[in-house]
C-alpha cells in the first residue's frame, strides 16, 4: 500500500487524523500528475528527483536520504518555493520534511544547511492562509519552529511571542500538535524564559486539565514541564499550589499508567526535588509518596525509571516528618484546602486526636461544617478525618453525634461523586465500631 511506502506518513501531524491521513493518501495518488500541470515553474532535475523519491519505498527513501540529501532537500525546497498555491502538493511535501528532519538529527542539520534565504519566510505566510489541509498548517508552524529554534537570536524570540499569542487565535493549530511544536523551543534556555514570559505556562496547564487522560498530550506537555524545569525563572511557577502544576502531573501519573509518563514525570520531579523545598512539600502534600509505593510495588522494568523513583521517595520520605505538623493541618484546615496529605493518614491523628479537643473541639466543628460544602475532594477527606477522629479520640463517636455529622456522613454516603462515598462509607464503619482497629 502506498502508506507503508511513503515517509509523510510518519509525520505527527497525523496523530489521530486517520479520515486525514486516507484522504492525503488518496491526493497524493495523483502528485505526479499535479507537478508537470506547473510546466516551467519547476526545474527538470526537481520534478526528476520528485518522482524518483514519491515513488521510492520508505526504505528506498531513506538510502536515498543517506546518498543524496542535498538533492532530496533542494528538490523539496525548489518545491515550496515555486508552487506553494498547489494545496494538495503542499500536504504532501510539508509533511514529508516534517517527518524527515523529526526522525534523525544529522539530517535536520543538513536541512538547515540546503535553506534558502526564501524559504522560512514562505513557511510562514502558510499559517495566515486560507483553505489548506489542517496538517499544513502544523506542520508548516513545526518546521518553521524547528529552525528557528536552532538558529536562535531576537528572531526566535519573537516567533516565541507570536506563536504563543496566536494559539487559540489567528493560528489554525490543533490542541494535540501546540506541544510537540513547543518543546523546539524549551530546548534552548533563552527561548524557555521567553515562553514563561509569554504565558506559555498557562497554555500548558489548560491542556493538562482539558485532557487529564490523553496519552499524546500528557506526554508531550509534561515532557513541556521537564525541559521548563531545568530554567530558573520556572521554579517560582512548580512552587505555585494555585497554578497546581505539581498537582497535575501526579494526576496524569495515577490516570496514565504508562511507562513513557511515568518516565519525563519522575525525570521532572528529580529535577524539582534537588533545588525546590517547596516543590517537595507540594509532591507529599498531594500523594506523591503512595504513587511511589504503589509504583515500586509493581512490574516496572527499566531500571534507570525505578532508580529515579526511589530517589524522588527518598527525598520525599525524607522530608515526610517536617510537613506532617499539626500546624500544617490547622492551616489547610482554615483555608479550606483539604488534600491527600500526610497530615491526612492515621499516624498523624493517632499522634495528634488529643490536640483537637482544643476550643471546644472547634476544629472537629469545622470539618463537620465542610461535610455541607460544595467541594469534592473537602467533603472526601473530611469524612475520612472524621471516621479517624472517632476512631482514636474515647469520646470521638459522642462528639460527632452532638454535632449532628454523623448525620451529614450518612448523606455523603448516598453521593454521585465515588471518592466521597467510598469515604464517607469508611467513616461510618469507623463510628459504628468505636475503637476500630485501635
Amino acid at each position: 500500500m502506498f502508506r507503508n511506502r511513503k515517509y509523510f506518513c510518519q509525520s505527527i501531524t497525523f496523530y489521530q487524523q486517520e479520515q486525514l491521513l486516507n484522504k492525503v493518501l488518496k491526493d497524493c495518488e495523483d502528485c505526479f500528475k499535479q507537478l508537470d500541470q506547473h510546466g516551467k515553474s519547476i526545474k527538470r532535475e526537481t520534478k526528476d528527483m520528485f518522482i524518483k523519491f514519491t515513488q521510492a519505498k520508505l526504505q528506498d527513501q531513506k538510502k536515498l536520504l543517506e546518498t543524496d540529501s542535498v538533492g532530496v532537500f533542494q528538490m523539496l525546497l525548489d518545491i515550496i518555493e515555486n508552487v506553494a498555491h498547489d494545496k494538495p502538493l503542499m500536504t504532501y511535501i510539508l509533511t514529508t520534511i516534517d517527518a524527515i528532519i523529526s526522525e534523525n538529527q544529522r539530517l535536520f542539520k543538513q536541512f538547515i544547511r540546503a535553506l534558502t534565504p526564501q524559504v522560512v519566510p514562505k513557511l510562514k505566510q502558510f499559517l495566515f492562509l486560507e483553505g489548506y489541509d489542517k496538517v499544513v498548517y502544523e506542520a508548516a508552524a513545526k518546521i518553521v519552529t524547528m529552525i528557528i529554534a536552532e538558529e536562535g537570536g531576537n528572531d526566535a524570540k519573537e516567533w516565541v511571542i507570536l506563536f504563543i499569542g496566536g494559539i487559540g487565535n489567528k493560528l489554525k493549530i490543533s490542541d494535540q500538535m501546540i506541544m510537540p511544536i513547543c518543546v523546539h523551543f524549551l530546548k534552548h534556555d533563552s527561548l524557555a524564559v521567553q515562553f514563561i514570559k509569554s504565558g506559555g505556562v498557562k497554555i500548558i496547564s489548560n491542556l493538562l486539565m482539558k485532557y487529564p487522560t490523553d496519552l499524546h498530550i500528557a506526554y508531550y506537555t509534561i515532557l513541556a514541564l521537564w525541559l521548563l524545569s531545568f530554567t530558573n525563572e520556572s521554579i517560582q511557577l512548580f512552587n505555585d499550589p494555585q497554578i497546581g502544576l505539581i498537582r497535575m502531573i501526579i494526576e496524569s501519573v495515577q490516570k496514565i499508567s504508562r511507562e513513557k509518563i511515568l518516565r519525563v514525570s519522575f525525570a521532572c520531579f528529580k529535577n524539582l526535588v534537588d533545588i525546590s523545598a517547596q516543590c517537595i512539600e507540594l509532591m507529599v502534600d498531594n500523594g506523591l509518596i503512595k504513587v511511589v509505593d504503589l509504583l515500586l510495588k509493581g512490574n516496572l522494568k527499566d531500571q534507570d525509571l525505578i532508580d529515579d523513583i526511589k530517589y524522588v521517595g527518598e527525598i520525599l520520605e525524607k522530608n515526610m516528618k517536617i510537613l506532617t505538623s499539626f500546624e500544617k493541618y490547622v492551616k489547610e484546615l482554615n483555608a479550606q484546602n483539604l488534600n491527600w496529605s500526610p497530615v491526612h493518614t492515621e499516624k498523624f491523628w493517632k499522634e495528634n486526636v488529643k490536640k483537637f479537643e482544643e476550643n471546644d473541639f472547634l476544629l472537629i466543628r469545622k470539618l463537620a461544617e465542610i461535610l455541607k460544602s460544595n467541594n469534592n475532594q473537602n467533603i472526601a477527606v473530611a469524612c475520612y478525618d472524621l471516621g479517624e477522629f472517632c476512631r482514636f479520640h474515647p469520646f470521638g463517636k459522642v462528639v460527632l453525634e452532638q454535632l449532628n455529622a454523623k448525620q451529614e456522613i450518612m448523606k455523603q454516603a448516598r453521593s454521585d461523586d465515588q471518592m466521597i462515598r467510598e469515604n464517607a462509607l469508611l467513616s461510618l464503619q469507623k463510628i459504628m465500631l468505636h475503637n476500630w482497629q485501635v
